[in-house]
């Protein structure tokens, strides 16, 4: 896809420091807004965005950026043109902000246990049922809905990598088979390709989950085993 029109702003996220081994970047929540009116015949068409976001040289060594996306529905109309502040601003009162530092929702199931086993399906399943268990008491119109639907069904292939083949638990029917990597899934898209080793794929979810969760649970994904 060839952009026509290119809009470029550089960010400069906070440094996070727990210790002097743990240290990163803090992750950036960024609006994207689309001012103007579409022809109506557009309605049911698929537009490509693209996004790009890069790092200086001399840092790509120690970080590089991941991107996740969420739509923001219910996002209010508007006639005129709107700036960047006027996108945070909308974010940061909506019902549906995506917020980073600010978690209005308690997510139950993170952090993971220690002893949490990304090889191991048995792992995925619990934490699966837990998440579903979660998901459906959220209110199914706010961001941590999409999020956490998107959760569950990573942990459910985790729990259950043959699917749809194979044996597999029901699911609560209000968890639709919806979202970019599920579809992508049942479309035969494995995350790692038709030749991938049970262990491979199941590390792959594990870093798939890892940076899906980083979006609403930015502090470390695993308790730390102080016995």
């Amino acid at each position: 896809m060839t952009p026509c029109t290119v809009q470029t702003s550089t960010f400069y996220p906070p440094i996070r420091t727990r210790d002097m081994q743990d240290v990163s970047l803090q992750p950036l929540c960024i609006g994207v807004c689309f001012s103007g009116a579409l022809p109506r015949h557009l309605i049911r068409s698929v537009i490509p965005i693209q996004i790009s976001v890069s790092i200086a040289e001399e840092y790509r060594s120690f970080t590089m950026p991941v991107l996740e996306a969420l739509s923001v529905d219910g996002y209010p109309h508007s006639g005129c043109s709107l700036s960047f502040d006027d996108v945070s601003n909308v974010l940061s009162d909506s019902g549906n902000a995506l917020s980073c530092d600010n978690i209005d929702i308690p997510i139950p199931f993170l952090p993971l246990p220690h002893n949490f086993n990304p090889t191991d399906s048995y792992h995925w399943s619990q934490l699966s049922e837990q998440i579903q268990l979660w998901l459906v008491t959220i209110p199914e119109d706010s961001q941590y809905w999409t999020w956490g639907r998107d959760a569950f069904w990573l942990a459910f292939i985790g729990a259950c990598p043959d699917f749809p083949n194979g044996r597999w638990p029901k699911w609560d029917a209000r968890i639709p088979l919806e979202g970019q990597f599920i579809e992508h899934w049942l479309e035969g898209g494995a995350v790692g390709g038709l030749d991938q080793s049970r262990e491979d794929l199941l590390a792959q979810i594990w870093s798939d989950f890892c940076t899906h969760a980083m979006l609403f649970h930015p502090e470390p994904l695993v308790l730390i085993d102080v016995a």
